[in-house]
C-alpha cells in the first residue's frame, strides 16, 4: 500500500514546532487500529489528558493500548450534555496551569461548551469538530468559545468520498451473508449530502435500481442534475429491498419500520442514535442475530426486516477503512489545535485558513503519492 510508512513522513511536518507544555487535549475518537500513531503525534503537540472513545467504534487491541498509556473516559451524551456532569468528568483531567482544548466528533460538547467556558474562563480555548453532524450541533448553540470545524473543508470532502465507498462495500458484504446481491436490487438512499453523493455514485455502479429521498431543495436539484430519481419517503419504503440512511438527522422512526417492505435491509452511515428516531433496545419486537452483524426484526404482522450492523455505522463492520485520506483530516485537527493555542479568536464557528489547507494537501500529495508540482 502507498500509505504504509508514509504517515510517519507526513506527520513530521506538523510536529516540528515546540510542544505546548501548557495545553491539555481531550480527544474524542474512533478507536481504530490506525489511531495510536495519531495519538502519539498529538501528544507531541500538547499533553493528551484523556481519550474519549466513540462507544460503537472501539477496536479491542487499540483500547488495550490506549488504557496502558492514557486516561480513558467512557463517552455518552448523558454526561456530556449535563452541566454538572461535564464539569465533574473534565475538571480533574486538567492541571491548574493548563489550557483546555476538546477535539470532538459529533458535537458531544455543543450543549455544554458554555458551561466549560464559564468554569475554566480563558483557559478553555475552544473545540475542533470533525463531522457534519457535529458542525450542525455547534451551529445551533450560542457559542461561548471558538469552534474550528473541518467538516466542510475541501480536504474532508476527499475523505467523505472514501467513506461512501466503504459504506457500499460493507452493505454489499453483509447482504451477501444473507445470500443476497445488489444486482437489480431496488434500493433507496436517504440524504444527498457529501457522503450521500459518494454512496449514490458507487451504488449506481452496482447494477441496481436506485431512488433518492432528499428534503433540501438545493440538494434535490443537484441530485436530478446527476441523473438520480427523487421519490417521497412513503413511495420508497414500500418497495425498497435496501435502504441506506445518510442524513444524521432521525430519518426513520418506528412507523417507518412498519412501512418497510418485508425482507428489507436497513443500514446507517452514522450512529443509530443520530440517524434513527427509534431506540433498538426499546423496540417491542422479537430480534435475532441471523448472521454476524445482521439483526432480524420480526414485526407484529410476522414479517421480517434486517438491520445491518444493528443500525450502527455500517462501514465500521470492516474497520471503516479509507486509506491514506484519513491523514488529511487528522492533519487538519492538529493544525486546528495549533491555531487555537496560538491565537484564540472570538467565540464562533470557524474553518482553517485556505493557506493551511493548501499546505496540508501539498505535504500529503508529496508523501503519499510523490506529487511535488
Amino acid at each position: 500500500m502507498r500509505s504504509q510508512g508514509s504517515e510517519h513522513l507526513f506527520f513530521r511536518h506538523f510536529i516540528e514546532q515546540q510542544r505546548l507544555e501548557d495545553l491539555c487535549i481531550l480527544l474524542v475518537t474512533h478507536l481504530l487500529p490506525d489511531r495510536p500513531h495519531f495519538i502519539q503525534v498529538l501528544d507531541q503537540v500538547g499533553r493528551v489528558g484523556a481519550i474519549l472513545p466513540k462507544p460503537k467504534s472501539v477496536h479491542g487491541p487499540t483500547l488495550a493500548w490506549v488504557q496502558q498509556h492514557y486516561p480513558v473516559l467512557p463517552l455518552n451524551r448523558h454526561w456530556t450534555n449535563d452541566p454538572e456532569g461535564v464539569i465533574a468528568q473534565i475538571a480533574p483531567l486538567v492541571q491548574p496551569h493548563e489550557r483546555l482544548i476538546i477535539l470532538d466528533i459529533g458535537g458531544y460538547f455543543a450543549r455544554t461548551q458554555a458551561i466549560l467556558s464559564e468554569h475554566f474562563g480563558d483557559r478553555f480555548i475552544g473545540v475542533v469538530e470533525m463531522t457534519e453532524n457535529g458542525h450542525q450541533r455547534y451551529e445551533q448553540e450560542p457559542l461561548a468559545a471558538p469552534v474550528i470545524s473541518v467538516a466542510r473543508s475541501p480536504l474532508k470532502q476527499a475523505e467523505d468520498i472514501q467513506i461512501g465507498l466503504s459504506v457500499v462495500y460493507s452493505a454489499e458484504s453483509l447482504a451477501r451473508t444473507l445470500r443476497r446481491t445488489f444486482n437489480v436490487c431496488q434500493a433507496t438512499l436517504f440524504g444527498y449530502g457529501k457522503v450521500g453523493r459518494s454512496i449514490a455514485r458507487e451504488l449506481r455502479c452496482r447494477n441496481l435500481h436506485l431512488e433518492l429521498v432528499e428534503t433540501d431543495a438545493l440538494r434535490q436539484v443537484e441530485a436530478l442534475s446527476h441523473g438520480f430519481k427523487l421519490v417521497s419517503k412513503q413511495e420508497a419504503l414500500g418497495r425498497a429491498e435496501l435502504v441506506i440512511c445518510s442524513t444524521g438527522n432521525g430519518s426513520l422512526d418506528l412507523a417507518d419500520l412498519l412501512a418497510l417492505r418485508p425482507g428489507a435491509m436497513l443500514a446507517s452511515v452514522t450512529s443509530a442514535d443520530d440517524e434513527f428516531a427509534f431506540c433498538l433496545s426499546q423496540l417491542p419486537w422479537p430480534s435475532e442475530e441471523v448472521c454476524p452483524h445482521v439483526l432480524a426484526l420480526t414485526r407484529p404482522d410476522g414479517s421480517t426486516i434486517f438491520l445491518l450492523n444493528r443500525g450502527e455505522a455500517i462501514n465500521f463492520v470492516h474497520g471503516a477503512v479509507i486509506g491514506e485520506y484519513v491523514y488529511l483530516v487528522l492533519a487538519e485537527i492538529i493544525e486546528g489545535v495549533r491555531q487555537l493555542a496560538r491565537q484564540t479568536p472570538e467565540p464562533g464557528l470557524f474553518e482553517l485558513p485556505q493557506a493551511t489547507m493548501n499546505a496540508i494537501a501539498r505535504h500529503w500529495l508529496a508523501d503519499f503519492h510523490g506529487v511535488t508540482q
